[in-house]
């Protein structure tokens, strides 16, 4: 059965992003990009919420985007992508970014069935709203937390709103020579 494993970068502070969606104090570099590379070929699906949907659909198949990483920008744009809102009115597919579908229903049933299809595990980026209802749902197998070495001091806690107690198991740790570490957790059933 595929596994379904949630990634983000957040501050030493708990911060997954900043105040009004600020990105700019991750540390990316080479050894960052070829991890990121990695990390998206052992998926066939990226699941994301609706404001990573529209930072990432915003950013990847841009120009900037395309420059910055190619590999990472060609894969993000082609691979299957599943947004979850109630919010959303629409996804919309382009030249570049393909293979977009929305959901507004029926989030635990779908992931269901997607876990049960043969295939790659599933991939989410970043969402917090997501992880924690997903957290909540008990629908999460892995996380996967890079704290990044940096204070920011205000933005979204990763999981904010959250309301129960939960268990982790540490199971690998990956420090990076920019001051990265990569925390892997199974998440223990509720």
């Amino acid at each position: 059965m595929r596994e379904i494993s949630m990634f983000t970068m957040v501050s030493l502070d708990g911060f997954f992003e900043g105040k009004g969606h600020d990105l700019s104090w991750h540390k990316v570099d080479s050894e960052f990009n070829n991890f990121a590379i990695r990390q998206l070929k052992e998926a066939d699906t990226l699941i994301m919420g609706s404001k990573t949907y529209q930072l990432m659909e915003g950013f990847w198949p841009t120009k900037a985007g395309l420059r910055e990483n190619p590999v990472v920008a060609r894969m993000m744009n082609t691979m299957q992508k599943i947004v979850f809102s109630k919010t959303l009115g629409k996804v919309k597919e382009t030249e570049y970014w393909k293979n977009v579908r929305l959901v507004k229903n029926n989030v635990a049933g779908e992931l269901k069935k997607l876990k049960k299809l043969p295939g790659k595990d599933l991939l989410i980026l970043a969402s917090s709203n997501l992880c924690t209802t997903l957290l909540e749902m008990d629908l999460l197998d892995e996380l996967r937390i890079m704290i990044n070495p940096v204070v920011i001091g205000n933005g979204t806690r990763l999981f904010e709103g959250f309301k129960f107690k939960l268990s982790l198991s540490l199971f690998n740790t990956k420090t990076f020579g920019n001051g990265n570490v990569l925390l892997y957790y199974r998440v223990s059933p509720q």
